[in-house]
């Protein structure tokens, strides 16, 4: 293989790993989620295990919440967010993920939410009134609840939406907003790209539904209903938001949401001792050379003059 294109490629590869790695380490943890006040029979699914939800009990993104008969729960978000499910409703908790707040928070005390939230909800038949803080929706939250019709976006208001089949093949949608604004993505029914639901307005449809008598998952037939069209709330209407949104403010009095703990800061080590150097062992000294004995003078001869 090319060596340059060898490097290319190991480059990319190397990059790629690098922006994943960072992306899973800036990944938002999952919010709070409380059961602030609860009527009845409440119950909670997820992986297949179902919990019974009592006033207090903590939930997280993942859970299915349903309500029978005659039923109702207040959750709480710790985003500020507030849902009263009434009777019958079935609500899937898709996606709740909120970056780390510093402070505890008081959900009564809060007018926007304590830092950025991501949340999809779906509801799939029922009903809800909410009540969501304002967004940051410049850091990127968002408040999202699918239902059979269309994605509803909450913009920071009070709410309510109803999606009920009738067991004729028929059901009944409606969008209400109190306060705020709710914009309705289009889905299975003629609605433009995006209808806005202000102050004060509504809409309601009627759509032909077939439901599965096994699961008891609803299908919309696609186009079955007039266009969706925005009018006045009615006054009735309005009313009765008003008066689930006060109840809920009651069940959330004394609502607080823990701060979560800071990730521990990992400890600095001291660095490891270097050992000394060893000391090499000591040379034994040289014994000193032997001093030879002092050279013995030679005497003279002496000759008698004859040479010998």
């Amino acid at each position: 293989m090319n060596k340059k294109l060898f490097a290319w490629l190991w480059l990319f590869g190397f990059a790629t790993l690098l922006c994943s790695s960072v992306g899973a380490q800036t990944a938002s943890p999952a919010g709070q989620i409380k059961a602030a006040k609860v009527t009845g029979t409440v119950t909670a699914t997820k992986d297949g295990n179902t919990i019974t939800v009592q006033t207090g009990t903590e939930l997280s993104q993942g859970y299915t919440v349903n309500t029978g008969k005659n039923s109702g729960v207040v959750l709480v978000f710790s985003n500020g967010a507030t849902l009263n499910l009434a009777g019958e409703t079935s609500l899937a908790i898709d996606e709740f993920t909120q970056d780390p707040f510093a402070e505890d928070v008081a959900v009564s005390k809060l007018i926007a939410e304590p830092s950025t939230s991501r949340t999809k909800l779906n509801l799939s038949r029922g009903e809800l009134v909410g009540n969501v803080k304002k967004l940051n929706y410049d850091a990127g939250s968002s408040f999202n609840i699918q239902t059979p019709v269309g994605a509803a976006g909450i913009r920071g208001t009070t709410f309510r939406i109803v999606f009920r089949p009738d067991g004729t093949g028929k059901a009944f949608f409606s969008l209400t907003t109190v306060e705020g604004n709710v914009v309705l993505a289009s889905g299975t029914v003629n609605l433009p790209s995006e209808t806005s639901v202000p102050d004060n307005k509504e809409v309601e449809v009627l759509i032909d539904v077939t439901v599965d008598a096994e699961t008891g998952a609803v299908t919309v037939a696609t186009g079955s209903a007039p266009p969706v069209v925005v009018a006045d709330a009615a006054p009735t209407s309005v009313a009765a938001v008003a008066a689930v949104a006060q109840q809920i403010a009651t069940a959330v009095a004394t609502v607080t949401f823990t701060a979560p703990a800071p990730a521990p800061t990992p400890t600095p080590q001291p660095p490891a001792e270097t050992p000394p150097p060893e000391t090499p062992p000591e040379t034994p000294p040289t014994p000193p050379a032997p001093t030879p004995p002092p050279a013995v003078p030679t005497t003279p001869r002496v000759t008698s003059g004859d040479g010998r």
